[in-house]
């Protein structure tokens, strides 16, 4: 008899430590075959700790931090990782060299978030090692491509973007990392026409597109998980008062899903749709992301041989 399977997905942690960790031990505490983090891993914002007579000096959240030990300043660091920053300790000097020069800034950016992404790799691979859980991570389209290679680097980690994954003999996964086109240039975003022919390349793979997951980092367009604020020359539309919300999702995605009617979507990408919408024989489910209060959304995903059996959308 064919037992369930259960996975745990969510997306969007961009830089949070916390709920990386939490993301990590939801394995053990859900009981499940299988973590899926699908897309924007990494962060957004280096906070400098600047030596001073003093000892160390950081400013964010509003706030100054000062360490006048190292054991003071560790402790200043990962409550900036925690909150989805990249602690970086330098010399004022430097500090101020940095902020005249873009291109040293960017290159050090890619190296603290490269290095991070690095960290937390060793953080699953000691903790899930030998768990029997899998851990399945990609990229989105705010992460950049050096984070691939990264992830493909280690033995425990999985990155399938691009491409398919067996997750039991009768179901696969499908992964595209990549989104529509944004207002916000980011590193993975594709016009529309081109997105859907990338995805119909994965998809073909499959041995059975009807009975695969389709793990597609921008949710399908009109669907209610794909809402988000109106914006206009960069700045959010109002009226009356209220914000002004809008369907940002994919076309692309749609019109894939819609075609080949998979068993389930697992999308993120916009943080304030959290929700599920059926197309079809299709749910698709956007978990959300509160990544900057620390709090982890995601959804449980249970089916048993080709059939979807349950799904709960959880957070911690």
């Amino acid at each position: 008899m064919t037992a369930p399977y259960r996975l745990f997905y969510a997306s969007d942690i961009h830089g949070s430590e916390k709920c990386f960790l939490k993301f990590i031990n939801a394995g053990k505490f859900y009981k499940v075959n299988a973590l899926v983090l699908g897309g924007d891993i990494t962060g957004k914002m280096v906070v400098p700790l600047i030596a001073s007579a003093k000892g160390w000096e950081a400013r964010f959240l509003g706030r100054e931090f000062t360490a006048g030990s190292p054991a003071e300043c560790a402790e200043i660091e990962k409550n900036i990782r925690m909150n989805g920053f990249y602690p970086v300790i330098m010399e004022r000097e430097d500090h101020a060299n940095f902020q005249d020069d873009e291109v040293a800034r960017s290159k050090m950016m890619d190296r603290v978030v490269l290095e991070a992404t690095r960290r937390w790799i060793g953080i699953a691979e000691q903790r899930l090692r030998g768990s029997g859980i899998r851990c399945l991570m990609n990229a989105g389209n705010d992460d950049d491509g050096y984070i691939d290679e990264a992830l493909r680097q280690s033995d425990v980690v999985e990155n399938h973007d691009g491409g398919i994954t067996d997750l039991t003999d009768q179901v696969q996964m499908a992964v595209c990392g990549y989104s529509n086109t944004t207002p916000f240039d980011s590193p993975r975003e594709m016009p529309e026409p081109q997105l859907e022919a990338h995805i119909e390349t994965i998809v073909a793979k499959l041995k059975s597109p009807r009975d695969a997951i389709y793990t597609l980092h921008v949710p399908p367009y009109n669907t209610g998980i794909d809402v988000a604020p109106m914006l206009e020359n960069g700045k959010v539309v109002t009226r009356g008062g209220h914000t002004v919300m809008n369907a940002v999702g994919s076309t692309a995605v749609r019109n894939v899903i819609e075609r080949h009617q998979p068993m389930a979507g697992l999308h993120g990408h916009i943080h304030e749709a959290r929700g599920t919408k059926v197309l079809g024989r299709t749910l698709c489910i956007n978990p959300g992301s509160e990544y900057s209060e620390g709090v982890l959304r995601g959804v449980l995903l249970t089916f048993k041989g080709t059939k979807l059996v349950g799904h709960q959308l959880v957070q911690a």
